[in-house]
């Protein structure tokens, strides 16, 4: 016999659980609260998910499956009219908008649930990785248009998924202008001798 089709769509719970984390925080969440988010019942969360910990870790394991953050990079990295630009504004197409500090330390607080879990670890690994993927794609397109140097691509694609990670931190506690402000600053200075070198080579 057939399974009951699903009425509500992936990306319609992963918004919610976004949302219900960033309002409520990893601890205090319950299923009535990202049921009340997606506009569902809790009885369908339930039937689906099971429990909390099954919800949180669908939540990842879509993100991961589905490539949902490399899609926005994308979106973002195709209306650029350059590579090194493109980089720029997939990077702020992945963290989106500023968060309120109640906002961000609720993520935090999920991140730090995370890691302290193996499964959860696992899929974020996955998650880095496949970050790390993207970024070497648009930086060697940014080699082959002759705008950036870079021996070892692989390499400078992990010092800017540090980079995202760090800058967010720092602006947190900062709060200094805006989170794209703070990114758009750091990746250019990080990817300025890089050009720099780039330039020089097609001087000669």
């Amino acid at each position: 016999m057939a399974g009951r089709p699903r009425t509500i769509s992936d990306e319609r719970i992963l918004a919610a659980v976004a949302t219900a984390v960033g309002e409520i925080g990893p601890v205090k969440l319950t299923l009535a609260d990202v049921a009340r988010a997606a506009g569902v019942s809790t009885g369908a969360l339930v039937q689906r998910f099971g429990s909390k910990r099954e919800l949180l870790l669908g939540f990842l394991r879509l993100g991961v499956a589905e490539s949902l953050p490399a899609r926005a990079m994308r979106a973002a990295y195709e209306g650029a009219p350059d590579p090194v630009e493109g980089l720029v504004r997939a990077v702020l197409g992945l963290v989106g908008r500023d968060r309120s500090p109640q906002e961000f330390g609720n993520h935090l607080a999920f991140l730090h649930l995370e890691l302290a879990d193996p499964e959860f670890r696992a899929l974020l690994s996955r998650y880095d990785a496949g970050l790390r993927a993207e970024l070497s794609d648009y930086l060697a397109d940014a080699v082959a248009a002759g705008q950036l140097a870079v021996d070892d691509v692989p390499a400078l694609a992990a010092a800017v998924s540090s980079l995202i990670s760090g800058t967010q931190i720092v602006w947190a506690m900062s709060r200094a202008g805006s989170l794209a402000d703070a990114l758009r600053r750091d990746l250019t200075t990080l990817l300025a001798p890089y050009a720099q070198l780039a330039k020089l080579k097609g001087d000669r």
